[in-house]
């Protein structure tokens, strides 16, 4: 059997990924000396050569080099697998958690689950793929994720999910807006205003129906995919939005005021869920992660158009 380490396998890589032994030492926090000796006892243990060095122009792989890199990242992959399956008999959680979240959602939901992970399951490997929901339950469906963070009234077919907390529908204005002063608003009193509107899908389409619904033909003056682009230009008067994200001291990036009306008319349900795919049984980091959400986002005693998200920090509305 061959007398390398698994570390002389990862100095390897690194140089072939980094194209140099200096960048691989900064990435792997070693010398570059170390790194030089690595490879030189690595080569000499398989009689092959790996890298090229030229001075001044970083490290090439070899035609050999390029297999055995192929074969060395196998190998770290399976003794990060052992590592991780190890943990897991030791009672611990370890491992990759693929969290995809719908992309409004994300800034008030993510930092908090990313901060208590590492706090207190620091072997879990927490990672965020953003995206549409449409994007997000193909890719739970085609295993690719292991949950999606999304709108109840956004889940399709295959996926199921755990509620987190209820939220409702809001209408942002300007504080100048002839209606700002009211606490709650019919919808047909927006008649002729001009609308800016979220341009994501699904939400784009179950805001208009609402609006329909309502017997207010929406006069849609600008859409985005960004929900603050939508409340920077709704706090400067450009017009109102209807909106599910609420950050806390509703203010824009730019330091503008924002305010939020309940919508008076009878506006159909929705929650937050912690989305997974249909037929399958919640890992426990999957179970780790709901129980989390439920505790610290206010899934309990919560009533459906209560809007406030209860938390310790004071969350905001949704």
């Amino acid at each position: 059997m061959s007398d390398f380490s698994l570390r002389q396998l990862q100095f390897f890589v690194a140089v072939v990924e980094e194209g140099s032994v200096t960048e691989a030492a900064s990435r792997l926090r070693v010398s570059p000396g170390g790194v030089s000796v690595a490879m030189s006892q690595l080569e000499a243990t398989l009689k092959v050569q790996l890298i090229l060095r030229r001075r001044g122009k970083g490290a090439a792989v070899t035609p050999a080099g390029k297999w055995v890199y192929d074969q060395a990242r196998k190998v770290l992959e399976g003794a990060e697998g052992i590592t991780s399956v190890a943990a897991v008999v030791r009672g611990e959680l370890a491992g990759p958690l693929r969290i995809g979240c719908f992309s409004t959602l994300s800034p008030w939901l993510f930092p908090r689950i990313a901060a208590h992970f590492a706090a207190e399951h620091p072997g879990i490997d927490v990672q965020l793929i953003e995206g549409a929901s449409a994007e997000l339950q193909a890719r739970l469906k085609a295993g690719e994720l292991d949950v999606a963070l999304l709108y109840a009234n956004h889940m399709a077919g295959g996926v199921t999910g755990t509620e987190i907390v209820p939220v409702r529908l809001q209408l942002a204005l300007a504080p100048g807006h002839r209606l700002a002063a009211r606490e709650e608003i019919w919808l047909r009193e927006l008649e002729n205003e001009e609308a800016i509107l979220l341009g994501v899908q699904p939400s784009m389409g179950h805001v208009e129906d609402i609006l329909r619904r309502a017997g207010l033909r929406p006069n849609v003056r600008w859409r985005s995919t960004n929900v603050e682009t939508i409340r920077s230009m709704v706090a400067r008067g450009l017009g109102y939005t209807i909106i599910m994200g609420r950050p806390y001291g509703d203010y824009t990036y730019d330091g503008l005021p924002l305010v939020y009306r309940r919508i008076a008319d009878d506006i159909p349900e929705n929650a937050v869920v912690v989305a997974y795919p249909e037929g399958t049984t919640p890992t426990a980091k999957v179970r780790t992660l709901i129980a989390f959400c439920r505790s610290e986002f206010g899934a309990e005693g919560q009533q459906p158009d209560a809007g406030r998200w209860t938390s310790r920090e004071g969350m905001g509305e949704l």
